[in-house]
């Protein structure tokens, strides 16, 4: 059983592990979304871990804007250091107290289906 800020453990050739790690990794952009809709009359807000790791709660305090920066693609993640799951994540930015993934592969291609932002997750 994995615990919660455990590494979601896949292999590059697992596609179920890399799915299923990629739905978690989508779930998690949906709370984050509902907050950046909701927070609209503030400056700062606790966004969550968006990876890949069951149970994970880890939340991140950032600017709306640095939020919206994540965002500008829709293959970006937001996750805590060391959250990066093989196989699904490539980090492209180290920021404090985060780093930004884009997902590779079949979690590339699950992200832009259900990205929210482009209609096609809605």
């Amino acid at each position: 059983m994995q615990r919660a800020g455990e590494r979601a453990p896949t292999r590059r050739g697992d596609e179920l592990s890399v799915r299923r790690a990629a739905l978690l990794q989508v779930n998690g952009r949906r709370v984050n979304e509902a907050i950046d809709r909701g927070a609209q009359d503030v400056k700062r807000s606790a966004f969550v871990c968006e990876c890949g790791n069951i149970g994970c709660n880890a939340l991140v305090e950032l600017d709306l804007t640095e939020y919206e920066a994540v965002r500008e693609d829709f293959d970006r993640f937001l996750v805590i250091p060391g959250h990066e799951v093989d196989g699904v994540d490539e980090v492209v930015e180290r920021r404090d107290g985060y780093v930004v993934v884009a997902k590779i592969g079949t979690a590339a291609a699950i992200a832009a289906d259900t990205d929210p932002r482009s209609g096609a997750g809605r």
